[in-house]
């Protein structure tokens, strides 16, 4: 900390220009004294003013030059300032040579990006997972990672999950990329291969796919026995009708398992979002209704739709259709007879929501994070008796996640549950706009 000598320098130069003054009245010229003093005194303090220019100027790399009085405390005070700078920039170097150290050290490649995207810094192994060269040092990645996923990815506001795709420096190779965006838009890119992983999820959706494939045909046989043996069944005693019937359930249950694991393996096999093709929701919901009043037979659930705008949905029929049915056969199996059970399409600022609601039991709250989990029961007594296979809104999620939508899940205990699948803007298809157009392009005639 500098020290304050301002109080008693001044009183030094009015004591020496006093001292001036009384010699120069000595001789008889007082004035001519004291102008001769403040000259020298404006001399010396050029003269400092040129020795710390100078040393300025020398880039400050040597000590201070020493003097007296004032000027003395501001060179002490810049030397200490200078070698307090240097320890600081020391430790500063000894950091960024720790933290280099520590990210070569990491398997997974990491490379820094400017609020521009151009690459600034990378680790050696972003450098063997991407083949990066010292010409790439201001490059935009975009321009080596070119595929529309990943442009997309960067482009953007939030990047709360990693996204996988094909690396483009080594065919066949799979990487997964994650991104944090800090400071003034500068991006820290986190890149780890994942081909071993994709390799053992494919040879996972293999086996399968091919031991549902290999499990369908003796089901199928097997179901058609029992049933035909049910059929003419009057010479059966009562115990062994029992045990058939028990049978040809049990055996339907598990074909109603098989599909539902081909369902799966076809959605973890398609390659992400398509475009697909104009689903007019007001007749989809009619005939998913329409579906539901025959899955709820004499349990007699009150259906009710609510089609809150005239915005149709942009995807593949086959896969919304399954989804919401999975959601509208769980909420009759799990809604008390009589009951209602509502279907709303309404659209919202960030685009739009199909809903399911029920009058249920509810699901307590710890349950609803798993729900989506392949196999995974809140109830498993309960879902077993309703021939549920656990994989009902694990086939939503996938389904939803190829149309870029999620599933939102809210329940109350005791008073139901409301199951949500929110689209982007990009999956709406506004029909009146369309016509709009379809009229002002044609001709006109007079």
């Amino acid at each position: 900390m500098i020290r304050d000598l301002r109080r008693s320098h001044y009183q030094q130069l009015t004591v020496y220009l006093l001292i001036i003054f009384a010699v120069g009245w000595f001789f008889g010229r007082p004035w001519v004294f004291v102008a001769v003093a403040a000259i020298g005194y404006l001399i010396w303090i050029l003269y400092q003013q040129h020795r710390l220019i100078a040393w300025l100027i020398a880039g400050a790399k040597k000590t201070p030059p020493e003097a007296v009085g004032l000027w003395g405390v501001v060179f002490d005070h810049l030397y200490r300032v200078q070698r307090d700078h240097r320890k600081q920039i020391r430790n500063y170097r000894d950091i960024v040579k720790r933290i280099r150290s520590s990210t070569e050290a990491l398997n997974d490649g990491i490379i820094l990006l400017d609020n521009d995207g151009s690459i600034q810094w990378w680790n050696s192994a972003a450098k063997d997972l991407l083949r990066l060269r010292k010409e790439d040092t201001g490059q935009l990645l975009t321009n080596l990672v070119r595929e529309p996923k990943f442009v997309q990815f960067y482009n953007k506001s939030k990047h709360n999950e990693p996204i996988t795709l094909d690396n483009p420096a080594h065919q066949g190779k799979h990487m997964q990329i994650a991104m944090t965006v800090f400071g003034k838009g500068e991006r820290l890119l986190l890149l780890r291969d994942v081909s071993r992983l994709k390799q053992l999820e494919q040879m996972r959706q293999d086996f399968v796919a091919n031991a549902s494939h290999e499990l369908k045909t003796p089901l199928t046989v097997l179901t058609g026995h029992l049933e035909n043996i049910l059929e003419y069944s009057e010479d059966l005693n009562p115990g062994m009708i029992k045990s058939l019937t028990s049978m040809n359930n049990q055996t339907k249950r598990m074909n109603n398992l098989v599909n539902d694991l081909l369902m799966l393996t076809r959605l973890d096999s398609a390659n992400g979002s398509f475009e697909g093709t104009e689903i007019v929701m007001s007749e989809f919901l009619q005939q998913v209704a329409d579906d539901a009043v025959a899955l709820s037979a004499e349990r007699e659930h009150e259906f009710e739709i609510q089609c809150q705008t005239a915005l149709n949905l942009k995807g593949k029929p086959g896969e919304i259709r399954s989804a919401v049915n999975n959601l509208v056969f769980n909420a009759v199996h799990y809604s008390p007879a009589g009951s209602k059970i509502t279907l709303t399409w309404a659209a919202t600022l960030s685009g739009a929501v199909l809903s399911v609601s029920d009058e249920g039991q509810g699901i307590d709250q710890h349950h609803i994070p798993r729900l989506t989990e392949r196999f995974y029961r809140a109830d498993p007594g309960r879902s077993s008796d309703t021939g549920g296979t656990g994989l009902g809104l694990a086939i939503v999620k996938h389904a939803l996640q190829h149309h870029n939508a999620r599933l939102d899940i809210s329940s109350t205990k005791n008073k139901g549950s409301t199951f949500s699948c929110v689209f982007p803007k990009e999956r709406l298809i506004n029909p009146l706009t369309e016509e709009e157009d379809e009229d002002a392009a044609e001709p006109v005639q007079y």
